[in-house]
């Protein structure tokens, strides 16, 4: 499919490079000669130097047979207009914006978004994205990540096998046996430098990172087989008074009332917006790094620091002192893939990718077949999705052991007739099926061809 990237940078490069080694053809647009000259160091992708605004440039990078225009420059009002352009000249079927403005995206103008007006097909919010992360988080003590599927029935979560696991040193086969009443299935597991699909023979082990997909009903005898009984979030501190952390404080104040929150902001003119804008929460004007404000908000009792200011360090220095100081968690965002592999090692527990966030939004735009979740998982690793069995796709009918798949994907669960099942290789696949899926990287067009064409 011939894809158009306006925006070559973070969320650009990702998005082109992710789609490119999947055998998208791929054209980026940028107006900076350098962030080009960077990717096309090291993508195998068109660039284009330009506004990819003006037609003359969006003809150029191929629009008159684009399949996708996928729009993540810095200003939401040249993704805007890039998107316009594309449907009113070039007729592009499939476009997709990053808008990042809040007054954008408010309920009362949502209707601004179709082809009478601005043609967007999807709309990518990365600071609601992450707000909305962060707050599933929350909501899962003792996961470092988790996400719903499966119409709300079914969670994807991921966590640490610390050294209080039970069933460290116990294969997969093992646990089938002995939790056969829990509606679970461990997908892959992190360890050390090592990312695997797991099988039967696999055997958990200490510091290993699983990810597994288990029934909401059976969510917490699930994450206490793994040794994580922790209590929710009674107290919460937020370090950033951006889109994200204001996003997060009114979600929390109008979803949890018993949540005590407490938001620090750098900005007096941005700390007088929130105050004015939150009820219940309470906004302090100060430094994060400073002992005296960390003191105040009385950081010692607080369940969860969660760091989401636009500076990295100053969020993970903060999150370090948190945790010195006392807080018994802390989420922090980071934007610099660079740091991602450092931060585990000096106690940071949970970290936030806007950037992975953004990538798993826009592929579920942009996958074929009925495509209902995707969520990227371990720096391009692999991808969580969630798939509708259509009539005449290559599942219908099948026994999952006839399917031959290969071994790097694994199912997950099945939604069918609102109830969860977990599959084995007898299992046979109905039309409408709503399944989850995992799979690494290098078969994931293969699972695609398959939910989408018959054999």
């Amino acid at each position: 499919m011939k894809t158009i990237v306006c925006g070559a940078g973070v969320a650009g490069k990702s998005i082109a490079g992710k789609l490119s080694k999947e055998g998208f053809e791929v054209t980026v647009i940028d107006e900076s000669k350098e962030q080009l000259k960077k990717i096309s160091d090291t993508l195998d992708v068109k660039t284009i130097q330009g506004a990819s605004s003006l037609p003359s440039i969006l003809s150029s990078a191929g629009a008159s047979d684009c399949d996708i225009l996928i729009a993540v420059t810095k200003s939401d009002e040249n993704n805007m207009i890039s998107c316009q352009i594309g449907y009113s000249l070039f007729k592009i079927p499939t476009k997709i914006a990053r808008i990042r403005e809040q007054d954008y995206l408010k309920g009362e103008w949502i209707s601004l978004y179709n082809k009478e007006n601005l043609p967007i097909d999807a709309i990518i919010s990365p600071e609601n994205e992450a707000a909305k992360a962060i707050y599933r988080r929350i909501h899962a003590p003792g996961a470092i990540d988790m996400l719903e599927l499966a119409d709300n029935r079914l969670k994807l979560v991921g966590l640490k096998c610390e050294d209080n696991c039970p069933i460290l040193n116990t294969s997969i086969r093992e646990l089938s046996k002995k939790f056969n009443n829990y509606l679970s299935n461990i997908l892959l597991i992190f360890r050390g430098d090592e990312k695997f699909v797991v099988n039967s023979k696999t055997t958990l082990e200490k510091n290993d990172i699983v990810y597994f997909v288990v029934d909401n009903d059976n969510f917490l005898d699930a994450m206490k087989s793994f040794g994580h009984d922790e209590t929710e979030s009674k107290k919460i501190v937020i370090l950033g008074g951006g889109y994200i952390g204001y996003s997060l404080a009114k979600k929390i104040e109008e979803e949890d009332k018993n949540i005590s929150t407490y938001l620090i902001e750098f900005n007096k003119a941005r700390s007088e917006h929130l105050a004015a804008n939150l009820k219940s929460v309470t906004v302090i004007n100060g430094d994060g790094l400073e002992n005296e404000i960390l003191e105040e908000v009385g950081i010692a009792e607080a369940d969860n620091l969660i760091a989401v200011t636009n500076d990295d360090e100053v969020n993970i220095l903060s999150s370090l002192l948190a945790k010195r100081a006392g807080a018994k968690s802390c989420m922090t965002l980071i934007n610099s893939s660079s740091y991602s592999s450092l931060l585990s090692n000096i106690g940071i527990d949970i970290t936030i990718d806007p950037k992975r966030i953004t990538i798993s939004k826009i592929l579920e735009k942009v996958r074929g077949g009925r495509i209902r979740s995707d969520y990227t998982i371990g720096d391009g690793f692999g991808e969580v999705l969630e798939a509708e069995i259509l009539p005449n796709s290559a599942f219908v009918n099948k026994k999952l052991a006839d399917m031959n798949l290969p071994k790097n994907i694994r199912v997950g669960a099945i939604l069918r007739n609102k109830k969860i099942m977990i599959p084995n290789s007898e299992t046979v696949f109905k039309e409408s099926d709503d399944v989850v899926f995992f799979s690494e990287t290098d078969s994931i067009n293969k699972l695609e061809k398959l939910l989408t064409v018959s054999q």
